[in-house]
């Protein structure tokens, strides 16, 4: 046969044959010396597992502080899938089957000293006889909670609590994310304000968010649990009829408001020809009651602040965000009524909620 091969195989540099989808493609001993000599990364993985209620399963492993998710360090050879599928049958005791990969978590050299890259998988949902068993299988964990997402995300160190926020985000959307140092990762983009110009017809709205007026003139902030604030509001579902539908379900969902009077302020288009990103004024009826958001599972915090104020304190960096706030403020004061409002005050919503007059 001499130097015959077998289709979709290869030969390596040992002289055994590998299977590579049909495509021969020999491997020299120069490129994996190569590879071996390049800078390597910490490779982490976790898995978010939950009961039939909803609950997250926390460890509390004895050897640093706070709480975590089920999972460790990938040992030498192993990837991802495979290391958090070893590391839950080693701190639980239960063989479970590895769901899709929810995030990616990168952290800096700058931190640890090297790259740490962190894979988050989803989990199956535990039936009730295996949470009643729930008890620590390895000498490294102390303990082993079933606890909602609100009861456990403070319980997580910082950089832990970043990154189950983010898996529990992309658990609820369906999408795998990317995120470096806490905050996902979007590839920066200049989206241009359309300033209360009509949404143009048959474009596609991805997401929805509004300024809301209380009756002094602050606008409304929901805070996420590692102090960052957004504008209530999230992405068009199949279901909502049209961006002022996506706004009043994800508004009620977020920060549990009742809306009053609603205007359209502008949108947001891409230049890349993707979907517009609308932007609305209403006047805030009513504030329930703290309740969990049924996308992530905790409960965002609330805050009143002025226009400029809230402009400050929005991702996205102030004089991009300051004609928005602008303009919502002048639309809201012509059309809705809502007094101009230009001081630096500051108001906390309390969990019970509040009612306007």
């Amino acid at each position: 046969m001499g130097g015959e091969r077998a289709p979709g195989t290869t030969t390596d540099v040992t002289g055994e044959r590998m299977s590579v989808d049909g495509i021969d493609e020999p491997v020299s001993r120069e490129l994996i010396d190569h590879c071996a000599g390049l800078p390597g990364v910490v490779v982490g993985a976790s898995m978010v597992l939950r009961d039939r209620r909803g609950r997250l399963v926390v460890v509390d492993p004895g050897y640093k502080p706070g709480l975590d998710l089920p999972g460790g360090m990938a040992e030498a050879g192993e990837s991802p899938h495979e290391a958090v599928g070893r590391e839950v049958r080693e701190e639980l005791g239960l063989d479970l089957a590895v769901g899709r990969l929810l995030a990616v978590c990168t952290t800096s050299a700058a931190t640890f000293g090297r790259v740490v890259l962190d894979f988050v998988f989803a989990g199956p949902t535990l039936t009730d006889e295996q949470v009643v068993v729930l008890a620590p299988a390895d000498a490294e964990v102390d303990a082993v909670y079933v606890l909602t997402p609100d009861e456990a995300l403070p319980r997580f160190p910082g950089r832990t609590r970043r990154r189950v926020s983010v898996a529990l985000e992309a658990e609820a959307s369906g999408a795998c994310l990317y995120v470096v140092d806490g905050r996902e990762y979007r590839p920066p983009k200049e989206r241009v304000w359309h300033e209360d110009e009509p949404i143009p017809a048959g474009s596609p709205v991805g997401r929805a968010a509004g300024w809301l007026f209380d009756p002094d003139g602050r606008v409304l902030l929901v805070g996420d649990p590692d102090g960052g604030y957004a504008l209530p509001g999230g992405g068009a579902e199949p279901e909502d009829v049209d961006a002022l539908a996506t706004l009043a379900r994800e508004v009620a969902e977020e920060a549990n408001a009742v809306l009053g009077k609603i205007t359209h302020v502008g949108y947001l288009s891409d230049p890349d020809g993707g979907d517009v990103r609308s932007r609305s004024a209403a006047r805030i009826a009513a504030l329930g009651p703290l309740a969990p958001d049924p996308a992530t599972g905790w409960s965002w915090s609330r805050v009143l602040v002025t226009p400029r104020r809230a402009a400050a304190l929005l991702g996205g960096g102030y004089d991009a965000r300051l004609p928005q706030a602008l303009a919502a403020q002048r639309i809201a004061h012509e059309r809705l009524g809502v007094p101009i409002l230009d001081d630096d005050s500051r108001v906390d919503v309390p969990p019970e909620g509040v009612t306007f007059p």
